[in-house]
């Protein structure tokens, strides 16, 4: 009897819960959703490929006369400027040079000065038969081998200059240079295995190339394909982009990969890139101007493809299945068909939310 008491309590206690439970079920509030309505937007379609750059000019410097190096006068890896000494050869022997060049102008220059006088008294003589033609014609070729050799002493003397002249290594242009190859003291000369001093790069303007398959180079605007604006894109870090134009378009496909190699020009004022750096590049080839967008994270996924809930006008949930466009660099997504200006979308936490459900929009 007291057990039978005891489980009619338990009953009660069981009873009371669930009509409380249910109770609390019927006057649970709606929940409150965010939603908003899709905007309008310009968007813009483009192609990515990888690319790298190089330098606006490269110039290998490298010796051209044989000696030992005095000095280098620049800081490895920094600026330096058009006409700046870099590089001193030692000079002595070549100044040495230039002196004797010299020497033998003055002498030749003297020897023709005579045998040219010469000459020319043993034409009038000749004329009067004071001299015989043998003694004519030798003064005649005196005169001529003293003009060759002044000739040839003068051409001496300029190679001696220029020789002396490639002592000093001095900047072709303005830009960035390379560590030096070589430490005063050593031997320099012409032979491909002890003639290298250092690179120098004009980087104030940069070159980027890439290549692009044909059928998408065909989409690219046909008006201004050469001077097209593309971005490029550090792939280390992708919120450092640069703006560059194109300028060339290689004049065939070619046949094993069938795309065509493009290059850019992009301006260089800090000196942000660097010659042989891998970037992603951005080619712009379609602007549509009021396209329908709305957040990615707005968005979700089943094998249908995009989906997104809707608001009804009754405040409950509506599925719709939507085509996506192009995704913009602010995370908005294009949608091409499905939804309009005037719909309500779910903004965030689409697992909270199912068809059907009564909620309480806020936007």
């Amino acid at each position: 009897m007291k057990a039978f008491s005891i489980i009619c309590v338990i009953s009660i206690l069981l009873l009371a819960g669930c009509g409380k439970s249910k109770k609390q079920q019927e006057t649970a509030p709606t929940p409150s959703v965010a939603v908003d309505h899709p905007q309008l937007r310009t968007v813009v379609y483009t192609f990515e490929y990888p690319g790298y750059l190089q330098a606006e000019q490269t110039v290998n410097l490298v010796a051209r006369v044989s000696g030992y190096l005095e000095s280098y006068q620049f800081t490895p890896g920094q600026r330096v400027r058009e006409g700046q000494t870099l590089f001193v050869i030692e000079p002595q022997p070549y100044k040495d040079k230039v002196t004797q060049a010299e020497a033998n102008v003055e002498s030749s220059k003297s020897k023709l000065a005579y045998t040219k006088a010469s000459y020319e008294r043993m034409q009038e003589a000749v004329k009067t038969k004071a001299i015989s033609e043998i003694d004519y014609l030798q003064a005649q070729s005196d005169y001529g081998e003293a003009l060759a050799a002044y000739e040839e002493a003068r051409s001496q003397l300029s190679l001696a200059n220029i020789d002396l002249s490639y002592c000093i290594v001095k900047a072709p242009f303005t830009g960035r240079i390379s560590r030096n190859m070589v430490d005063p003291g050593n031997m320099v000369g012409t032979d491909a295995s002890n003639s290298a001093l250092a690179t120098i790069y004009k980087d104030n303007q940069m070159y980027l190339y890439f290549n692009m398959a044909y059928p998408d180079f065909a989409r690219l605007p046909k008006n201004t394909p050469s001077a097209l604006p593309v971005t490029i894109q550090d792939v280390n870090n992708p919120e450092k982009t640069w703006i560059a134009a194109l300028d060339y378009s290689s004049p065939n496909i070619d046949l094993n990969t069938g795309t065509l190699n493009l290059r850019a020009i992009a301006r260089n004022p800090n000196g942000e890139l660097l010659s042989g750096m891998y970037v992603k590049v951005i080619v712009p080839y379609k602007s549509v101007p009021k396209a329908i967008v709305i957040p990615e994270a707005s968005l979700g996924t089943n094998q249908g493809g995009r989906y997104v809930y809707l608001v009804g006008p009754d405040d409950t949930i509506v599925f719709r299945q939507v085509e996506v466009g192009v995704l913009t660099p602010d995370g908005m997504r294009e949608i091409t068909s499905g939804l309009t200006l005037e719909d309500r979308y779910v903004t965030k936490a689409l697992i909270n939310v199912r068809p059907g459900m009564k909620i309480n929009p806020i936007l």
